[in-house]
């Protein structure tokens, strides 16, 4: 058991270091978020004024009675202000200044990557307890960790990455509560406020509230409890604190607890796509589904490949009559939320990269992954390898270069109807001569070692190197309790 908790922490510092290296920077939507965070800790309120005209600029904003206020889900923000606190706070009796690229870096750090890292370690102890097999558990979970959309999405101050960690650690408290036969009340209303947690970082997520709670309910059946009023109780209790933060935030900013900044947008486009529909979002499109999953220049699918191994995956899950539930919510979540979002205004997410309100079930493949049959472990590692290069690429990638040759990729391929046209891939268009030419994302190479271009990249191939050792080394040592 001590030998799975040590591969699994290499898993981990392997996943952080990946990370940790890039920072993404500054733009609208983080920028949005961190200005609250410095609004209530520096200022004690909820307007945004002073730091959208200055450092913090967003047009992603709310407008209400001539003040600003940022139009997203307080989510990230919450935890933004309970890290940024003490640090403003020492930075005031020292008189050192925290400069904003220093806020930046070190909120997204801690708020962002240091959770969403923690993906890959109880991946690999899933996959592992599923395989037995330390190799193909490795695969999976750097394959799901490094090999999607997660990567470059952790590295930046948005709110996908925590609720793809508060969606996953909830179903594995209820998958661990069905191999142990039971679940503590602690334990329940632990999965429930992550639960809540989740719809208050990223409001379309509550329709997955409702697919795992059909999972629950079916483990409470299975481990006797389902009468049991204790857990109800601590569950109810659990997902009212985060939502009772939210509806109070909302009754102090825009008068009414279910009032949202999205209904107050400064801009005109974006509120009136809010107000026509649900959140803006309307009846799925079968087209836009496709663009999304499997299309190559923006298809998930095709960005991480690993991914096309979850359609065997998914059944022999249903085969296997043990694990047959765990694939039926799995698949239901993932095909339902993509579909849902199939019916976004802006599916696409903006200047973006990959359809990154999928971003939250990407976990989730994990599962049908670990029951990929034998015979396909070989291609499924080459896959995961294929996945991690390419979103190593997509993440590596000069953001403020790629964001103009993104504007001129993408303004041929619309038509009025606002789908992506078939049009090369991505990643090989335009992302890795980015990278080949020098054009690459800051990160630590350039922040601390002051290295250039493509040289600022070899350090973090010099760490992740010595970590694979540093596992490798693990794998040989005899097991031990």
């Amino acid at each position: 058991m001590k030998k799975n908790y040590r591969e699994a922490f290499i898993v981990f510092v392997i996943v952080l270091t990946a990370y940790g290296y890039f920072s993404w920077g500054l733009d609208w939507n983080v920028n949005s978020r961190l200005a609250l965070v410095k609004s209530i800790v520096e200022e004690g309120r909820f307007e945004i004024d002073t730091y959208v005209k200055t450092d913090l600029a967003t047009n992603d904003k709310a407008l209400l009675n001539g003040r600003y206020y940022s139009d997203k889900a307080i989510g990230s923000s919450i935890l933004g202000v309970i890290v940024y606190y003490p640090l403003y706070w020492l930075s005031e009796i020292s008189g050192i200044q925290i400069t904003i690229n220093v806020f930046n870096n070190v909120l997204t750090f801690i708020v962002i990557s240091l959770p969403t890292a923690l993906i890959a370690p109880f991946s690999y102890i899933f996959a592992k307890q599923i395989t037995k097999n330390p190799v193909k558990a490795f695969a999976i979970s750097l394959g799901i960790s490094l090999g999607t959309p997660l990567f470059k999405y952790s590295t930046a101050y948005y709110g996908h990455s925590l609720a793809a960690v508060s969606y996953f650690f909830s179903f594995i408290i209820w998958f661990n509560a069905k191999q142990k036969h039971g679940i503590s009340w602690q334990l329940a209303l632990l999965s429930s406020f992550l639960l809540g947690y989740m719809v208050v970082t990223e409001y379309p997520t509550a329709v997955l509230l409702g697919i795992l709670a059909a999972y629950i309910l079916y483990v409470l059946n299975k481990t006797g409890q389902l009468f049991d009023w204790k857990i109800y109780a601590a569950m109810a209790f659990g997902v009212v604190i985060p939502l009772a933060i939210l509806l109070y935030y909302n009754n102090n900013v825009f008068g009414s607890p279910f009032s949202t900044g999205y209904s107050h947008e400064e801009s005109g486009a974006f509120k009136a796509a809010h107000q026509e529909s649900m959140m803006g979002i309307g009846a799925p499109d079968i087209f836009v589904f496709w663009y999304q999953t499997f299309q190559p220049a923006f298809g998930i699918f095709w960005q991480s490949p690993i991914l096309f191994f979850a359609l065997p995956g998914w059944v022999f899950m249903v085969k296997s009559r043990k694990y047959r539930a765990e694939a039926i919510f799995c698949f239901s979540a993932i095909f339902l939320y993509t579909l849902m979002f199939s019916g976004y205004y802006m599916w696409w997410g903006g200047l973006s990269f990959t359809p990154r309100h999928l971003i939250p079930i990407l976990p989730l493949f994990v599962l049908p992954l670990a029951f990929v049959p034998e015979i396909f472990w070989a291609p499924l590692a080459l896959g995961s390898l294929v996945s991690i290069f390419q979103n190593f690429i997509l993440t590596a990638s000069n953001f403020e270069g790629l964001g103009i040759l993104l504007s001129e990729y993408y303004r041929p391929l619309w038509k009025q109807h606002g789908i992506l046209q078939p049009r090369g891939v991505l990643v090989y268009d335009i992302c890795l001569p980015n990278v080949i030419h020098g054009e690459v994302m800051n990160n630590r190479g350039i922040e601390i070692f002051k290295l250039a271009g493509k040289s600022s990249l070899m350090p973090i191939f010099l760490v992740e190197a010595f970590l694979l050792y540093a596992y490798g080394r693990q794998l040989h040592k005899p097991a031990d309790e």
